[in-house]
């Protein structure tokens, strides 16, 4: 390995400058293919900023190859678009997705288990023992972006708002008051990345999820829930019809919610109501559309025209919807299968996740006294819903259940609520999580993170204390906070967890490689994968000066670097769009604001303690993120240790200070100091590879420094017009936009592309 710098000629021609093994000095001219994805990327969007730029490379019959950023890895820029394994490409991208994940690395070798980043018996509180750190740090924490801390507990909904909510900052004596469990959760997160300990919370996470299916399925086939000789079956409804059922004239389109109701053109009953879901009927058909339905009496109503049925209503739940189902019972209707309670259970598992989904959704319906059923506008989510999202009885699979069975050989392989529905993954994401990364059940097998921050056993019966508190926080700036005082300030929608998404959350192995390029959707949650590990949001480098300021004034104009107003929603028709969907903050904290804390540990080992204090005094430019707002580039603070405060001792020095009558002078913070490498020494021994190379530590690094290629941070959207580069967030967010064109398939499908690897992210595609 040869270390160089990179010189830019005339803003145009990138060469490279090293010492070669004769001992001089050359310059080359450099070929594309060797520079690596970064390098190369850089050169064409900002070759000035690669002047003087360090670099190794290779040096091959005096020849530069594989010349990348001094101390990191090679990686060629089609490795980037490529994946190994597939022959689809994934775009080199526009922007980045606001959170990403560092990977966890299963615990499940002896070199881990015997090492202090394995699980083991925490310490005793009863005494300071030897070989184990006590003591005080003193900590300076400064904001770098502004920091949201809202008041919850005074929060006000503004008047005719549909629910949105103002908050305003938390205060204490005039001055911005941090929680010290803010504190003390922010350092727990990053220990735990930095030490791959376990998950210290992970519920929730035992049921299967669920995408949604393809558009046509050959194997899907309607059947009732009936009842014979005690026992419930299946039974199978095949006719000649498209779709094995009648066409049941409902509803009409309209740009007019309103009109989205049952229209003039619905077929109903003699008495002119509509039919019922589950009603037995008699109807006649045209075309498999019903043209006559009458309610079913023993007696045919007459001729053979007449064709006996059950009513299937689903809701307005779809744009352009016209038609409901009739269900249509037949002489070759004799498929009989018995219901297990295998069935049973895939049915009430699907169904819940349905209602779980849409639980706020539901509570926002109601709060407005609108109908779940009700249709509300030509977007997904504001169409009518299906009965079986919002009826709880649905959850039973019973006598007069109509549904959907895919079989396959004969076999029931999935039940459904409608005929385009959500299917369940094969595993839940619980499954795909390493037990050795699950929260602790057994106090004497707790990671380093459980031992020094504290452990409740998510099972119950079992907690520990931990060795480390966080004292009460104090601002130390004057003038610290910004207030909007004309009106508060309406923030942008920030997006929900969203972990079906599964390229973005499931990784193809163990070591958290995202999932290849143009993988079928439904092949997202298998036994063989794992999680992409733990989420974070990295900082939002590369912002410029002004990007904070006046934030009550419209700027509708991209930055030099192409960065919109993020933070603020956008208006719509002038309006400032206040609704349910987002918050407005009162105040803020400035950047350059500094708070000062305490921290008390007790028996930390050297591991322990080294990876607190890496983390407390990280480089320049790397930076912790606190707070609210996170994915909109909010509460990005620098940590620095205040050493000439700091007091760290081990149980025999201060057993040694105790037993003396004079005062004992602190040690030198070299003492304590030294636990840094021990604690970079130790992972680098368990995972076999320099420090800064171990994945977790590379990729954490990363997050703390953000990304350096200036391109905006923001949720998944769409181009809004063919060629345009910079796309404005739309006041609705409708990041789903993405993930829809993302996942198209057919001759024009989409790239169906997954959240890239967090140290090489190149950034995601805005699609068309």
């Amino acid at each position: 390995m040869v270390t160089g710098k990179l010189i830019v000629i005339n803003n145009r021609t990138l060469r490279v400058q090293f010492t070669n093994a004769k001992g001089k000095d050359v310059t080359f001219n450099i070929k594309e293919s060797e520079l690596s994805a970064f390098i190369a990327q850089k050169k064409k969007s900002a070759i000035a900023q690669l002047n003087g730029l360090e670099v190794e490379l290779e040096e091959v019959g005096g020849q530069p190859k594989q010349i990348r950023e001094k101390g990191k890895a090679f990686e060629a820029l089609e490795s980037v678009r490529t994946s190994s394994n597939s022959s689809a490409t994934t775009p080199v991208g526009d922007f980045h997705n606001p959170y990403n994940f560092v990977p966890a690395l299963p615990h499940n070798t002896d070199i881990v288990q015997n090492s202090e980043l394995g699980d083991r018996t925490p310490c005793s509180h009863g005494s300071y023992l030897d070989r184990y750190w006590s003591g005080r740090i003193s900590v300076t924490l400064t904001t770098v972006t502004p920091l949201l801390i809202p008041d919850a507990a005074n929060a006000r909904e503004v008047e005719g708002t549909n629910g949105h909510k103002s908050y305003p900052i938390r205060l204490v004596n005039g001055k911005p008051y941090l929680p010290a469990t803010s504190i003390k959760g922010m350092l727990r997160s990053a220990y735990e990345t930095v030490t791959n300990s376990r998950f210290s919370v992970f519920e929730k996470h035992e049921d299967r999820l669920a995408y949604r299916m393809p558009v046509k399925n050959s194997d899907i086939f309607p059947a009732r829930v009936e009842r014979r000789d005690d026992n419930l079956v299946l039974r199978i409804l095949t006719t000649g019809l498209v779709g094995h059922a009648g066409k049941l004239p409902r509803y009409q389109q309209s740009s007019n919610r309103l009109d989205k109701g049952e229209s003039e053109a619905a077929v109903k009953y003699n008495d002119s109501s509509l039919p019922q879901h589950g009603d037995a009927v008699w109807i006649r058909l045209n075309q498999g559309v019903v043209t006559r339905i009458r309610k079913w009496t023993p007696i045919c109503p007459g001729g053979g025209e007449w064709l006996k049925g059950w009513v299937l209503v689903t809701g307005a739940n779809i744009n352009g919807k016209k038609y409901e189902r009739v269900f249509v019972e037949s002489s070759d209707n004799q498929d009989i299968i018995t219901v297990t309670n295998e069935m049973k259970s895939l049915w009430q598992e699907l169904i819940k996740n349905y209602q779980e989904t849409h639980v706020k959704d539901l509570e926002q319906r109601r709060r407005n006294n609108q109908q779940p059923q009700e249709y509300l506008g030509n977007e997904p989510g504001r169409t009518g819903w299906s009965r079986h999202i919002y009826e709880a009885s649905e959850l039973e699979l019973k006598e007069g259940t109509l549904c959907y069975v895919e079989l396959s050989n004969n076999q029931v392989t999935g039940l459904f609520p409608v005929s385009i529905s959500r299917r369940l993954y094969t595993v839940s994401p619980q499954e795909l999580l390493d037990t050795t990364l699950q929260p602790a059940t057994d106090i004497n097998h707790l990671s380093p993170a459980e031992r020094v921050f504290g452990w409740v056993n998510q099972n119950g019966n079992g907690s520990y204390k931990g060795n480390l508190r966080v004292s009460v926080v104090q601002c130390d700036s004057d003038d610290p906070v910004e207030e909007f005082t004309e009106s508060s300030l309406p923030l942008a929608i920030l997006g929900q967890p969203k972990p079906q998404q599964a390229r973005f959350y499931i990784a193809k192995d163990d070591q958290g490689t995202p999932l290849d390029p143009g993988l079928a959707k439904q092949d997202g949650y298998r036994s063989n994968y794992s999680l992409r590990g733990r989420k974070v949001y990295p900082h939002h480098a590369k912002l410029p000066a002004q990007h904070w300021e006046n934030p009550t004034e419209d700027r509708t104009q991209t930055d030099q670097a192409g960065h919109f107003q993020e933070y603020r929603r956008p208006k719509i028709n002038g309006q400032e769009q206040r609704d349910d969907q987002n918050r407005s903050i009162q105040a803020w904290v400035k950047p350059n604001v500094s708070f000062s804390f305490d921290i008390d540990v007790t028996n930390l080992s050297d591991v322990e303690l080294g990876a607190l204090l890496w983390l407390l005094s990280l480089p320049e430019h790397y930076y912790h993120r606190l707070g609210g707002g996170k994915p909109l580039g909010f509460g990005s603070v620098k940590l620095e240790i205040n050493w000439d405060k700091t007091d760290l001792r081990k149980g025999e020095a201060w057993r040694k200070f105790y037993f003396c009558l004079d005062s004992t002078p602190n040690l030198s913070p070299k003492e304590a100091q030294t636990s840094i490498k021990v604690f970079q020494d130790t992972v680098t021994q368990v995972y076999g590879k320099p420090f800064d190379e171990v994945g977790f530590i590379q990729a954490f690094c990363r997050c703390v420094q953000g990304f350096d290629d200036n391109k905006p941070i923001h949720y998944p959207r769409k181009r809004q017009q063919s060629g345009q580069n910079l796309v404005p967030p739309h006041p609705e967010g409708k990041a789903f936009e993405w993930f829809v064109e993302n996942e198209r398939t057919g001759n024009s499908g989409g790239p169906k592309v997954s959240l890239p690897n967090l140290v090489s992210d190149y950034g995601l595609p805005l699609l068309p």
